[in-house]
């Protein structure tokens, strides 16, 4: 699909947030690869969710209903087409299903069986949680931009840092 020819559903929720990444991808096409799969079918989706017995979030779905499959400014984000989300993994917690790759480095994005949060997901551990993909896509955008972003975790870990820096150099200078 050319990202110049690119149609994005009139009623799709996420609509201003796909225009502004795909405006993204094309600035960038001589720097990254990124691709958009044209969009999973409704017939598609409600048979996932028959076959799983799992509800994928409305705001994902609406993603799918744009693009079933996509990579965006590589690495920065690959989302999975419907038929390759991983329902269960040994490497990932039961809740989570697998819907994408980020950052090339093998953090996962998922989202939850039981809530519908989406989850980034890193060597064993929540990398950040977001309360639905629109929120989750204004920081892919965020990060394509190159304007900081940091987790929670991430600010946490940086502050107490910080703080055996300090005491370091307190001890050092009795």
């Amino acid at each position: 699909m050319d990202l110049n020819e690119i149609k994005i559903p009139e009623n799709n929720t996420l609509k201003n947030v796909i225009e502004e990444i795909v405006e993204l991808c094309i600035e960038r096409i001589d720097k990254s690869n990124s691709y958009f799969n044209d969009a999973a079918s409704e017939e598609q989706i409600v048979n996932w969710e028959e076959e799983h017995n799992i509800t994928i979030p409305e705001s994902y779905k609406e993603w799918l209903r744009f693009s079933n499959g996509s990579l965006i400014d590589d690495p920065t984000a690959e989302f999975l087409g419907i038929e390759r989300m991983v329902v269960k993994s040994k490497y990932i917690p039961e809740d989570l299903v697998i819907i994408g790759h980020l950052i090339g480095d093998g953090e996962i994005l998922g989202f939850s069986k039981e809530n519908g949060t989406f989850v980034r997901y890193f060597e064993g551990r929540e990398n950040g949680v977001y309360r639905d993909f629109k929120d989750f896509l204004n920081a892919v955008i965020i990060s394509i931009k190159g304007e900081l972003s940091i987790s929670m975790d991430e600010k946490k870990r940086m502050l107490e840092k910080l703080a055996e820096i300090r005491k370091r150099k307190q001890e050092n200078n009795k």
